[in-house]
Parts: C-alpha cells; structure tokens; sequence
C-alpha cells in the first residue's frame, strides 16, 4: 500500500490522462502524499492510514462563503420541513475531505450543520475511478502491480473515503454514541436532528463550548483545566478499551468544554469529528495484551496473541519469538521505575508492534493499526499534560483504567457478557448437537 501510494503521489497527475478526454487526478496525488508519509512515519497503520491522513489534512477546496453555504443547504433541505436557516457563521468551524461545518440557527434553534459539497466528492470520486482503472490496467501488464497489489489498495482507499463521507451513517453514529453515553456526566453528545439530515446535511444541536486548550478561558467559567484534562484520560480509555470507539473529540487538539447549564463542564463529541470503532475481539486483545505488560506476564500476551491467529508451519520457532517480543516489552512497563523513562503512548505503540512484527493473520493487522492510531492519539494528550497540568499522573489514571476493564472482562462480570453473546447462537447449534456426537463417536470407533 505505501508503494502504490508513492506511486500514485508522484506521477499520478502526470500518467492520469489515459488517453483523450480523461480528465487529470486533481485531488488524489495530495492525499496519497500524505498517506504515504503517514504510512513511513507509522507502517502499522497501513488498515487505517487513508483514514489517518484524510483527518490530518486541512481541506481539500475552498470553503463556500456563508451565502454560499446558506443557499446550499437549502436547496440540500428541499425535501425537508420548512427550515428557516440563518445566523450562518462567517467561517467555518470545521473543513474536511469533501465537507464543511458551520453553526447556524433553523428556526432560532442554534445547531451546527455539516454539508457534503456535490462538487467535492464528485471530484473525488472521479480521481479514485480514474486510479482504480489505472491500478488494475497495470495489473494486467506489471508483474510488481500484482505483487503490490495495486487495485485491492486503491478499492480500500475508496472505501475509507466513501465512509468518511456518508452523512447518514455518521449521523447514526452520533445518535448510537449519545444513547451508549446517556448516563456519563463526563462526556456530552449533541443530538441529531434527523428532519434536517440527509445524505449531504448533517444536523445537530448547538453547544456551546471552550477549547480544552484555553485555561484562560476555562478559568473565566469556573472550570479546573487540570481536573478536565484527568477526566479526558480517563474518559479516553474507557471510550477506547472499554466501550470500542476512538472519537478524535478526545484528541487533545481538538477537545471542546461545554459551557451551557444543561451539560456544564462536560467534554462535547460533536458529529463533525471522525470517529472509529473497533471490533470486539480488537479492544478485548488490546485490554488483555496492556493489562499483561503491566503486570509483567508475557505469557499471557503471547496467549492472547496467538488465540487471534498462529502461523501455519514452524509454530514451535514462532511461538518462542512471539513470546520473546513480549517478555521485551513486559520488562519494559511491569517495572515502576521503567515506566517513568516511557509514556502510556509508548504502551499503545508496543501493543501494535508485536501484531506487526508477528503477523499471522488479518486481525492482527487491524489489531496492529487500531493500536498505532490509538497511541498517536495519546501522545498528544500526554503533551497536553505535561505542558497544562503537570501533576496529573497520566500512568496512575491509565493503571487504574486497565486494571479495572481487564478485572471485568476476565472475571465473572466477563464470562456472563461472554455468555449472553454466545447465547444468540445456541438455538442454531442446539439441533445439530446429536448428529455431531454421532459423527464423533462413528470416527472414534473406525480409528
């Protein structure tokens, strides 16, 4: 993927017109440019580096005017109830890929509109055909497109870029996220207004907010800058371990306070973000794996490891390498006196080091990316910390998160949630246990 990334950066303007009539790349050679330096700075993050790099990215066009917006969402809200939209922001508080958020009021309603620009994703849409026809033609006639698999890494590109880009499904995403946090009084979630959401408006309340960042203006509200920044580490984890969903909300750079009355002092996840979720087996192994490092059990990581995939041939050979990778990483943050020389962020980078260095299958690759991603997010928290609230203990707040979510996923609170999953399959089962058995006991006697 980052060889077809270079690829397509360097010479993909250059090589696009196939022939007479086919328009140029425009837009793509700058976002594999920055996948294919994410990619060099972070190999594991090879299942999400599309995904990484479009966030980093600033915009790709021009943002609309606040008339332009205005009438564009109001043609996009054609089918909708009548909705007066007005008090448009003259900039936008957010720009993305193909998208752009502004706050306004529908009705004297203060919300936050996110609207998907027709022209935007057209154009890009048009640029990742256009690679796509170019990877499998090269395909057909390069040995090493084959072997790079050209086509697969551009149809996965266009996958990220299409997710990224579907309102409805982020809007859906943020009303799961609200329901999932109802009862945190850490974390805010604004509601979505479905009546004026579509496949390019993205709707929602308006709260209002102050940037994590400014302790002057936390200060003129009341609010502890150092308090709030324990509570998004704390909340950091347990969103990320525990619930299964990384929310750039929680990123440092980015993290907003509310300051209205309803929701006063909590840390507000607005749509607009990009978020992730991860898999349950994902978050189980990264509770399971960070949990034996820091109590020093490599053992049990190279377990956890192997139960997501074990190589095919020499799984004697394998196995020990495994097992040495963790005891490294183990004697590195079991020790307390170690783990003052490392950061928490350190800790994410060796739970997705190991799945890269050993992979033997695909979960581990997604296992190796989740994790990456995760720790470059901690990194900026971390210096965050460091810099605002000095003695906030980042490690002190991560022991006590992990200790507890691996306490309930390996003990009875874990095996009863484990259950009730497996539960749904027992019906299925159930009948097809008697011809099993007689299967079995038929090949016992013939052996």
């Amino acid at each position: 993927m980052q060889h077809v990334a270079r690829f397509f950066a360097q010479h993909g303007a250059r090589a696009a017109p196939l022939s007479a009539g086919v328009p140029a790349l425009t837009q793509l050679p700058r976002v594999l440019t920055t996948v294919s330096g994410v990619l060099t700075r972070h190999p594991a993050l090879a299942e999400t580096a599309v995904r990484v790099a479009l966030t980093e990215m600033d915009g790709l066009f021009a943002s609309y005017d606040a008339e332009q917006f205005r009438v564009a969402c109001t043609l996009a809200l054609a089918a909708a109830p009548r909705a007066d939209i007005d008090g448009v922001s003259l900039a936008p508080l957010r720009s993305g890929i193909a998208e752009q958020t502004h706050a306004a009021r529908i009705a004297g309603v203060p919300v936050r509109i996110t609207l998907l620009r027709a022209d935007a994703r057209e154009e890009l849409i048009d640029d990742l055909d256009l690679a796509l026809a170019a990877a499998r033609f090269a395909e057909r006639r390069s040995t090493t497109a084959r072997e790079l698999h050209a086509a697969e890494c551009v149809r996965l590109a266009r996958e990220n870029v299409d997710s990224m880009i579907d309102l409805r499904q982020r809007a859906a995403d943020q009303s799961y996220l609200r329901y999932r946090l109802r009862d945190d009084d850490r974390i805010a979630v604004p509601e979505v207004l479905w009546d004026f959401c579509s496949d390019a408006i993205l709707t929602t309340r308006a709260i209002d907010t102050v940037p994590l960042a400014d302790a002057h203006a936390l200060a003129s509200h009341g609010l502890q800058q150092a308090d709030l920044v324990a509570t998004l580490i704390e909340a950091f984890f347990e969103m990320a371990l525990g619930q299964g969903f990384y929310h750039a909300g929680l990123d440092a750079a980015g993290a907003r306070v509310s300051i209205e009355p309803g929701t006063f002092g909590q840390i507000v996840l607005e749509a607009d973000n990009p978020m992730t979720f991860f898999a349950a087996h994902e978050r189980e192994f990264m509770v399971g794996v960070s949990n034996a490092l820091l109590d020093g059990d490599h053992k049990a990581a190279a377990r956890t490891h192997l139960e997501h995939g074990r190589p095919d041939a020499h799984a004697a050979h394998h196995e020990v390498r495994v097992e040495a990778t963790y005891r490294r990483e183990a004697e590195r943050f079991s020790s307390p006196q170690a783990c003052r020389a490392t950061n928490v962020s350190h800790l994410f980078g060796a739970i997705g080091a190991a799945p890269a260095e050993h992979k033997f299958s695909a979960a581990h690759g997604r296992i190796a990316s989740r994790a990456v991603m995760l720790s470059r997010s901690m990194e900026t928290i971390e210096r965050m910390a460091h810099a605002v609230a000095p003695d906030v203990d980042v490690w002190v707040i991560a022991r006590r998160v992990i200790a507890r979510l691996a306490a309930d996923q390996f003990g009875l609170h874990g095996l009863v949630a484990h259950l009730a999953r497996e539960a749904t399959h027992w019906p299925h089962m159930l009948p097809r246990l008697p011809t099993l058995i007689a299967k079995r006991a038929g090949a016992a006697q013939s052996g």
